[in-house]
């Protein structure tokens, strides 16, 4: 899809980002997904247009840097609520769960918080101690998205009354 944005015709400025947004958002997401299970992984970044996959293997942060790279242009692009856009008007009031900008946001906190770990460090860094500079960068974006949220009032905490509703549990639906 990435390869193919320059193909679209017909659409607005606003339909263009959107698309493109959410194409980066899921390339970033699914790398990251992956990431956590198998560690470093090629990225896979370009079009291989039927070629062998024959991509170098990442570190985990190498990898986690190309997430970062793709998430955080996932954010520039897409909307905080897509009902204030001229696309989500279509399918007004059915838009809470299609990606934002505050889910890109903290996806890639995650993503950094995670690279910056003991863990991940170890593997890509050679020390078993926090990265500081990924757990800052984490910390930035993630104080990013909640100031947003407290900005608009978009998302907020459950009040803790309401704290176990946020749980899946057995018979929840019973």
């Amino acid at each position: 899809g990435i390869a193919s944005l320059d193909k679209i015709v017909k659409a607005t400025q606003e339909e263009r980002n959107l698309i493109e947004g959410q194409l980066y958002f899921f390339r970033g997401f699914f790398h990251f997904m992956l990431m956590q299970y198998w560690g470093g992984l090629p990225y896979i970044d370009t079009d291989l247009n039927g070629q062998p996959l024959n991509l170098p293997r990442l570190t985990y942060q190498e990898t986690a840097d190309k997430v970062a790279a793709d998430l955080q242009h996932a954010a520039d692009l897409l909307p905080m609520d897509w009902d204030q856009t001229a696309v989500g008007k279509a399918t007004l009031g059915n838009n809470n769960l299609r990606i934002n900008k505050i889910m890109a946001l903290t996806f890639l906190g995650k993503n950094l918080l995670f690279a910056g770990s003991p863990l991940m460090n170890k593997v890509s860094g050679g020390a078993a101690t926090y990265n500081a500079e990924y757990c800052k960068r984490a910390a930035e974006v993630l104080g990013q998205a909640l100031k947003l949220c407290k900005e608009t009032g978009r998302y907020e905490l459950a009040p803790w009354e309401k704290y176990q509703d946020v749980f899946i549990t057995y018979n929840q639906g019973d």
